[in-house]
């Protein structure tokens, strides 16, 4: 939580201030309980008091106790309406409920107070309700990434020794672009260079290493935290899931046990060790845990979404579905997070292989494909760096036969910003079983410019050009590319892929033996008895064998060289 350093200080007692100042770093250490406790001796000392209001509030936010928080927002403005930083507060509240403009207006009246030359805020003040209202903006589930790094710009050129707002900064600016750790970089080594100190920056320096898959290099910024505070507990905590990712489990075990030992009476604690035990995969111990935590009378939609999870996870999945209903029911729909949306889909995939469950075929059964494919689309849009999620959702639409669905899904897939060169494959194919054939022959030309040497996309493109042929018109345009099939078909393929090879020997027997333009008996008649040769043993090889080099056009015909002579344009 941030330090609004001066404003409101002056009517404190030094000693007051300094109980201010030990809450507040208690928020920091995640130690949430002692922190309430803390504050509510100060507020119940000096009811007046909106700073202690205002981190109060801070402190509750960040235990995910946002009615709390909300509350300690207003209280602080009742007792204190021309201190900004309440203001601020209530905004970031609203934006996590999803109320944009009633947040806006919040922001907005934090601005004029602070600014208001009656109030006689300093520099330093002004640019920490800058900064707190950076930070608002960037809660609920659609960040504004670019007002707040505005803002935080001006609270920087206002105030340029606040480490906070460079802390701020470097964490809106990794968030909208993880991809790119430089300027988060910058923002953190500068927040070190303002508060040698501060663990803080480092631990988000750390974090900034981990979600970049890291591993090393985030154990030792948490090693360099620790070692600047050893009573810095999340520091413990992030760097036991880095020594877990590093496959390192002993260390991570003995760090998880430091941050409960530091954190020891802590209830948010034993809810992150909750989630610990579940990143770890000792998904009963973490049952275990909430289990206990909810016997202790312990209310968190934290652990009820954890609770599906982990059932998940397990693979019990009716009563990870149960479990899920009953998150989906307490959670308000703006506090819904896209993992949230991405584990309803595991649990319906995993409801829709359950044959006890599936074994009515008629229209009343549950169309847990479906129900699967709309939960993956969901987190996909709430969250673009998991457009992964657009191919399970085309998966399991394709599952539900509903292959319409599942091509829109895999359009919104390559039109991502990281298509793979399987997406066109797929796309391709989920448009040949909806027969939306110009889709599925774009997607297979796509594929083809990205793997040309392989058969495979020729196959589906001239399959796709095939299905665009009519009883009344044929085209044949299928012709280049089963050719490019045999060309491309490598010796070890054809002998483990005849079924594949047939097809296209047997599309040229039929071009060559019904072509109006193209019309060549003797090669038609080479071309079937390859397919007569291949012997793959599948109804087109009977078919062959017992019709068409029977039939009396080409009985007695001498067949001459089959002959490849077209190459796709």
């Amino acid at each position: 939580m941030k330090k609004f350093l001066t404003i409101g200080l002056a009517c404190l007692t030094i000693g007051a201030s300094a109980q201010l100042q030990e809450a507040i770093k208690l928020t920091d250490k995640e130690q949430f309980e002692k922190a309430s406790s803390a504050f509510k001796h100060i507020v119940e000392a000096q009811p007046n008091n909106g700073e202690a209001w205002f981190y109060m509030g801070e402190n509750f936010f960040a235990n995910d106790r946002t009615d709390s928080a909300e509350a300690s927002y207003r209280r602080g403005v009742e007792v204190n309406p021309n201190f900004p930083l309440n203001y601020a507060g209530l905004g970031k509240v609203l934006r996590e409920k999803g109320k944009t403009s009633e947040a806006q207006a919040q922001f907005d009246k934090a601005t004029e107070l602070a600014v208001l030359k009656s109030n006689k805020y300093s520099k330093e003040q002004i640019a920490a309700t800058y900064r707190e209202e950076a930070e608002g903006l960037l809660a609920g589930n659609k960040p504004d990434y670019d007002a707040a790094l505005a803002l935080l710009q001006k609270a920087i050129d206002l105030y340029p020794k606040d480490p906070d707002a460079y802390i701020v900064k470097g964490d809106a600016l990794f968030d909208r672009n993880p991809r790119d750790g430089s300027a988060p970089l910058e923002n953190y080594k500068k927040a070190m260079e303002l508060d040698a100190l501060n663990a803080k920056p480092v631990a988000r320096k750390a974090f900034m290493y981990y979600r970049a898959k890291n591993f090393p290099s985030s154990i030792e910024e948490y090693t360099n935290a620790i070692t600047l505070d050893p009573g810095f507990a999340p520091a413990y905590r992030g760097r036991a899931e880095a020594y877990f990712k590093a496959r390192d489990f002993d260390k991570a075990t003995a760090d998880m046990k430091k941050y409960l030992d530091l954190n020891a009476g802590n209830t948010s604690a034993r809810v992150r060790n909750a989630q610990f035990l579940f990143l770890v995969t000792k998904y009963d111990e973490s049952l275990q845990e909430i289990q206990a935590l909810e016997d202790e009378g312990v209310h968190s939609m934290v652990l009820k979404r954890l609770k599906a999870f982990d059932l998940a996870e397990k693979g019990d999945y009716v009563a990870a579905d149960a479990a899920m209903k009953l998150y989906f029911a307490e959670q308000p729909e703006e506090k819904v997070i896209s993992v949230d949306y991405e584990y309803a889909g595991k649990i319906y995939q995993g409801l829709a292989k359950d044959t006890t469950l599936n074994s009515d075929s008629s229209a009343t059964a549950v169309p847990y494909d479906s129900l699967a494919a709309e939960m993956y689309m969901k987190a996909a849009r709430m969250d673009p760096s998991k457009d992964y999620l657009y191919l399970e959702a085309a998966k399991a639409f394709t599952d539900a036969r509903a292959y319409g669905k599942a091509v829109s899904a895999m359009r919104q897939k390559v039109k991502s910003p990281r298509p793979e060169v399987n997406d066109w494959y797929y796309l391709g194919a989920m448009a040949n079983r909806a027969k939306l054939y110009q889709t599925a022959d774009s997607a297979w030309a796509e594929y083809i410019a990205r793997q040309p040497n392989i058969y495979q996309g020729y196959l589906y493109r001239a399959r796709s050009q095939a299905g665009m042929d009519t009883a009344e018109v044929k085209n044949w345009s299928a012709k280049p590319y089963y050719e490019e099939v045999i060309r491309k078909m490598k010796p070890e393929e054809q002998a483990s892929q005849k079924a594949e090879l047939e097809e296209a020997y047997n599309y040229m027997g039929l071009y060559y033996l019904y072509s109006t333009t193209d019309m060549d008996r003797a090669k038609a008649k080479c071309w079937f008895e390859k397919v007569s040769e291949l012997d793959a043993g599948t109804s087109i090889t009977k078919q062959v064998n017992d019709t068409f080099l029977k039939m009396k056009e080409l009985k007695d015909v001498v067949p001459s060289a089959c002959g490849l002579d077209d190459r796709p344009k």
